[in-house]
C-alpha cells in the first residue's frame, strides 16, 4: 500500500471511530471497523510492526466484571478502548509521514503481498541492503513453509540450493511450469535466487552505486517465485492466510 494511501485510511478510520462512538460497538460495524484498520496496518507497516501489534492486542472490554457491574462500565471500557487505538492510528501516520515517501512512485500490487509486507518498511526508509537481505531470507523460508518443510535423505531441513532443488524437481509437487523444460528453468531460476543472491545479501554488506535498483532486482526475483506458486499450486501450499 503506498504511504499516501495508508495516511489517508487511517485518518478516514480514526474519524470514523471517533463519530461513531458507542455505535461502533455493535458486533458487525466494530468487526468491519477493526477488520480495516488491521489490513491498513499490516500492508503499511508490516504484520511486525510494534503499531501493527499494539493495535491488535488492543482491548476493548473489562478485565473482570460481575453481574453487578453496569453497563456504563462496559460502554466506558468500549470508548477507552477506541480511544486507545485511535491513538494507535495517530501514531501510524506519524511513523508513516516520517518514513519518506520512497515507495509513492511503486505498485505494490506488482509484488507478491506477503513479501512485500515484509521488505517495505526497508524501502520506505531506503534501506537497499536491507530489501535484498530481507528478500532472500524470506522468500527461502516462505517457499519451505508452503511446501510443507522438506528434509534430506538424513531428515535435516533443507536450505538454499538444495531446498529449491527439491522443491522444483521434475518429479516434484510443486514443480513449476507445464513441461520438463519450463521445469528446469524454474527450478534454475529458483536455485540461483539463492546462490546467487541469496548467499551474497545475507551474508555481506554490499556497497554499491545502484544499491536501490538491485535490490528491486531481487526482490522482482523473489516476487517471481512466490508469484507462480502461488498460481500453479495455491490449493497444495501450507498457506498461513
Amino acid at each position: 500500500m503506498q504511504t499516501r494511501q495508508a495516511i489517508q485510511n487511517l485518518k478516514q478510520l480514526k474519524d470514523e471511530a471517533q463519530q461513531e462512538g458507542l455505535r461502533l460497538q455493535a458486533d458487525d460495524k466494530f468487526s468491519s471497523w477493526k477488520g480495516r484498520v488491521q489490513s491498513v496496518l499490516t500492508r503499511s507497516l508490516g504484520v511486525d510492526h510494534h503499531l501493527t501489534q499494539a493495535f491488535k492486542k488492543n482491548r476493548y472490554s473489562l478485565m473482570a466484571f460481575s453481574t453487578s457491574t453496569p453497563d456504563s462500565a462496559f460502554s466506558k471500557a468500549f470508548l477507552d478502548g477506541v480511544k486507545r487505538a485511535c491513538g494507535l492510528l495517530d501514531a501510524a501516520v506519524f511513523e508513516l509521514e516520517q518514513a519518506g515517501t520512497s515507495d509513492d512512485a511503486v505498485d505494490e500490487t506488482a509484488f507478491d503481498p506477503d513479501l512485500w509486507a515484509h521488505v517495505q518498511i526497508h524501502v520506505q526508509h531506503e534501506n537497499w541492503q536491507a530489501v535484498a537481505s530481507q528478500t532472500a531470507i524470506f522468500v527461502e523460508d516462505r517457499v519451505r513453509q508452503w511446501c510443507g518443510d522438506p528434509k534430506d535423505r538424513d531428515g535435516r531441513t533443507l536450505v538454499g540450493k538444495g531446498l529449491f532443488a527439491k522443491v522444483l524437481a521434475n518429479d516434484g509437487q510443486f514443480r513449476l511450469g507445464k513441461e520438463a523444460g519450463e521445469w528446469e528453468g524454474w527450478r534454475g531460476i529458483g536455485m540461483g535466487f539463492t546462490q546467487a543472491l541469496g548467499n551474497v545479501d545475507r551474508h555481506n554488506i554490499q556497497k554499491r552505486a545502484d544499491a536501490k535498483r538491485y535490490a528491486f532486482g531481487v526482490l522482482g526475483v523473489g516476487s517471481l517465485i512466490l508469484t507462480q506458486l502461488r498460481h500453479q499450486h495455491s490449493e497444495d501450499l501450507t498457506l498461513d492466510e
